[in-house]
């Protein structure tokens, strides 16, 4: 078996990492469609309806989008937090399992 060295500090800044991606990611998309949408119908007016309609799709299709990029860093922040406190948790049950053997506290 070959040995494992996990550093769980550099784990938890990854995680912080992600979750500043995250809400970077969700102030960046932070638009208002229906203030965009009300700016855009007297210009393009009935002419521009259609394009106007299909417009309107497309940015909500996005701002979906964006969400669900912004979830995934959240996941993957929650995970990397989750899986740091479970190396170190494990290791110190695993130091402290050691350590009753050799006090004899476990026979």
């Amino acid at each position: 078996m070959s040995d494992v060295t996990v550093e769980t500090a550099g784990i938890r800044q990854f995680g912080a990492s992600a979750a500043q991606s995250a809400e970077q990611i969700t102030s960046a998309a932070g638009i208002d469609l229906a203030a965009n949408l009300a700016a855009l119908a007297p210009v393009l007016g009935p002419i521009g309806a259609d394009f106007l309609a299909s417009f309107a799709t497309a940015q909500a299709n996005h701002a979906k989008a964006v969400a669900e990029l912004a979830a995934h860093y959240v996941a993957t922040s929650s995970a990397a937090f989750s899986t740091a406190d479970e190396y170190d948790g494990t290791d110190s049950g695993t130091a402290d399992t050691f350590g009753g053997i050799g006090a004899g506290g476990l026979r």
